[in-house]
This record gives C-alpha cells, sequence and structure tokens, in this order.
C-alpha cells in the first residue's frame, strides 16, 4: 500500500471515530453505556461497516458486537483483534472504539484478499 493510501485509511479512522463519538449520552462529550440508545445507535453503525466489509456480524448472548472475515479456506485458524464500544463518562472520541475501527480498517485494506485465517 501507497504512503496515501495509508493516509487515506488514518483518515477514514478518525472519522468514523469522530462519528461514533457523536452517539453519546451527554451533550459536549462522549458517554456510551451498555444497552443505552447511543450504544444501539454505534452497533448499527458498525455493524453497516462490518458488513459493507464481507464480513459476518453478530451480537452473542452477553450483547458484544462481533465481526468476522472469513479465511481462504473454512475451517481455519482465527487471529482475534478486540476492543470495546462503551465508554467511560467525558471520554475522548477515541476511547475503545478506536481498536474497533482499526480492526475494520485493516479488513479493508485487504481490499477482498482471504488470507490463511480468518479476523
Amino acid at each position: 500500500m501507497t504512503r496515501s493510501g495509508f493516509t487515506n485509511l488514518a483518515e477514514k479512522a478518525i472519522a468514523r471515530c469522530r462519528k461514533l463519538a457523536s452517539f453519546s449520552e451527554d451533550t459536549g462529550g462522549t458517554r456510551r453505556t451498555f444497552l443505552s440508545a447511543p450504544m444501539g445507535d454505534c452497533h448499527r453503525e458498525v455493524s453497516f461497516w462490518m458488513s459493507a466489509l464481507g464480513m459476518s456480524v453478530s451480537v452473542d448472548a452477553v450483547g458484544n458486537l462481533r465481526g468476522f472475515y472469513p479465511a481462504a479456506s473454512p475451517g481455519g485458524p482465527r487471529i482475534l483483534i478486540g476492543s470495546h464500544l462503551d465508554t467511560v463518562p467525558n471520554a475522548g472520541a477515541f476511547d475503545g472504539i478506536l481498536g474497533v475501527v482499526l480492526a475494520a480498517g485493516l479488513v479493508e485494506s485487504l481490499n477482498g484478499l482471504k488470507l490463511q485465517f480468518g479476523i
């Protein structure tokens, strides 16, 4: 990938984090608590992004949003990348969500390429 390609991905990641920061229970700061309406909005937005990247998306029994990008061959090993969508009170735009956004950016940078392991 070229330097400008990395710059574009970085700019997209920052923009996505800022958009998700707007899903907040507070004005003037960011706060998303488990099962809140802003958390639901965040789940919908991130689910949309992951689906557009060819990932399967699900919510587990305790409310965790999961995305999976399949390996080239079914049943292969998986690499796990995780972070959180909820925040502490008065969080910054990147609290937790940056890890989720960067994981999606990694999948996006593959441009449909399937690896020997799922992500």
